[in-house]
């Protein structure tokens, strides 16, 4: 699907900038032009150490042949399509933009992220998708973001522009304040803690329960259940589900704002201040601080490489005293409940291992309850 994109919007061997095009292990490719190649590796956020080090040193190195062949670059030359040219520059009002992509993450929702920039100035982002489910997800976080400025949000994109080419593609459009000198923080802090009983304070709304967000999507998944792919106990997410559930239901609760999916990747510092993106899963009324267990638990997953044995020596120790067992069971049956049923069941990668140790996580706090 972001091939077809690429192919459309993108010409190959057309124009005169150089850009190299690499990927890692996972299938993840990145086309990213050498002029001013420090700024366009921002759109690159590894988390592992051999990509740390690329990040780094790419940008010092390519133009060494022997760098490029080691890391199996592809040296081309890529021209964006007219009518995105123009678009771009109507938005950001200036000329001579400069492009760098990410093709996205291999699932259901693949989508190709493009990073806008001018003489090492970062102007915004745009995400580009001809699938019209993906779309819908484009139109909702455009929405958002309006309310959650309009709440007093700033630490969020605007969005810029949100609509359809001539030749079918969407495009979601947002500012950034990213800079060369914001810091990926990897570690939970205090800027995190003041961003979320922000937004909560922001957005918070008193309801039943039955009328939450949080209830429609854990209990879609009872119309799915054949969705649950091998990786997960069937069995024990239904009885977790009922149980989650059983604590709010006929309840009124204070629920509000999730971002859904909050972890490092998706946010970084700039002056002091936490500041983050990609808002299309977020849900208008979630149990409050929901988004914290998922920075925890994906950042163990994919930075720190624990496994389930892991964390649960590590909500043992006094690091792990912040958790509690109820509210991180509730977030377990959300997040499998979500990508359960936004993947249909056909899970790979990044997400196979995500359901596999959600799962895991998920027997465990129901044997001890």
């Amino acid at each position: 699907m972001t091939e077809d994109i690429l192919q459309r919007l993108f010409h190959p061997g057309v124009g005169k900038e150089p850009y190299y095009r690499f990927q890692n292990a996972d299938g993840k490719v990145w086309i990213m032009p050498a002029k001013h190649l420090r700024t366009a590796m921002e759109l690159y956020q590894p988390s592992g150490k051999k990509g740390k080090l690329l990040k780094r040193w790419l940008p010092l190195l390519h133009k060494l042949s022997i760098v490029r062949k080691l890391i199996r670059a592809e040296q081309n030359t890529y021209r964006p399509d007219d009518e995105l040219q123009r678009l771009l520059e109507r938005v950001f009002h200036t000329s001579g933009l400069e492009l760098a992509l990410f093709c996205g993450t291999p699932c259901v929702h693949q989508k190709m992220t493009m990073q806008i920039s001018k003489g090492g100035h970062i102007l915004g982002y745009c995400k580009m998708t001809d699938c019209d489910e993906i779309a819908t997800l484009f139109d909702r976080e455009g929405r958002l973001l309006n309310t959650l400025h309009q709440k007093g949000m700033t630490n969020v994109p605007a969005c810029l522009f949100c609509g359809q080419m001539m030749d079918g593609t969407w495009l979601f459009v947002q500012s950034t304040a990213k800079t060369c000198a914001s810091r990926v923080v990897h570690d939970w802090g205090m800027e995190h803690d003041r961003f979320l009983k922000k937004l909560q304070a922001a957005t918070v709304q008193h309801l039943k329960f039955e009328e939450s967000d949080y209830y429609h999507t854990t209990r879609a998944l009872e119309k799915h259940l054949q969705w649950i792919p091998a990786e997960v106990d069937g069995d024990v997410v239904r009885k977790a589900m009922n149980d989650v559930c059983r604590r709010w239901t006929g309840k009124e609760v204070d629920f509000s704002v999730c971002h859904a999916d909050f972890t490092p990747w998706n946010m970084f510092v700039e002056k002091g201040e936490l500041f983050v993106f990609d808002w299309e899963y977020a849900q208008q009324t979630y149990p409050p601080m929901m988004d914290q267990y998922h920075f925890f638990t994906q950042s163990a997953l994919f930075e720190r490489h624990w496994n389930t044995e892991d964390i649960r020596k590590y909500m043992a120790s006094d690091a792990g005293g912040w958790m509690d067992t109820a509210d991180y069971k509730a977030y377990l049956i959300e997040v499998l409940a979500r990508f359960t049923i936004r993947e249909k069941g056909h899970v790979e990668g990044d997400m196979a291992r995500s359901m596999k140790l959600w799962s895991d996580l998920l027997v465990f706090l129901t044997s001890e309850s």
